[in-house]
């Protein structure tokens, strides 16, 4: 059974569901300062956007509100086992329940799966033009794991992806171990 309810004096509101047992459609919640925001799902989708969330677009976003089609993906793997997992429900859901919470400013979302506590805080600050995520993580097993983590994105850098899509330009940075994408 799905679980929505408000909690905290009402400053949050708390979803739980399971692959077999999801929303009757996409529950979204919107991150924002002045500046920059980002509009994230139930199921741990949506899109990111600088100055205008439709003419500035950071990542790709799917406007359907039956499917959430991720533009992101948090993706873990436990090193040499070749155990996958992801952050969110969709695409690959396994049998476990996940708890979202929507709260002023923020998002959480928690899960375990193959004994790792997952427990993921998302926000924007209040001045800042950026999108931090907090991802902590628990082996819950007595002997040490290691884990790869990668954090998958389809960039936009503009209104539509499919006019922008060959002309964005990626470079590794090593000395900062960034990651920059700008519009050609």
């Amino acid at each position: 059974m799905n679980m929505e309810d408000f909690h905290g004096d009402g400053k949050e509101y708390l979803i739980k569901v399971r692959n077999d047992n999801r929303l009757p459609s996409v529950w979204s919640h919107v991150l924002c300062n002045e500046k920059f925001g980002t509009l994230v799902t139930d199921s741990l989708g949506g899109y990111t956007w600088s100055k205008n969330s439709r003419l500035n677009r950071i990542t790709a976003w799917s406007n359907n509100s039956v499917l959430d089609i991720h533009q992101k993906l948090f993706l873990w793997r436990i090193w040499k086992v070749k155990i996958n997992g992801l952050f969110g429900l969709n695409p690959m859901p396994d049998k476990n329940d996940y708890y979202i919470t929507y709260g002023f400013g923020y998002a959480k979302y928690l899960h375990t799966s193959n004994n790792i506590i997952q427990n993921l805080t998302v926000f924007v600050p209040r001045e800042d033009s950026i999108k931090v995520n907090i991802l902590n993580l628990k082996n819950t097993l007595p002997r040490k794991r290691n884990l790869k983590i990668v954090y998958y994105i389809k960039p936009v850098l503009g209104e539509d992806e499919l006019k922008s899509n060959e002309y964005i330009e990626l470079e590794f940075k090593q000395n900062s171990n960034i990651v920059c994408a700008k519009n050609l």
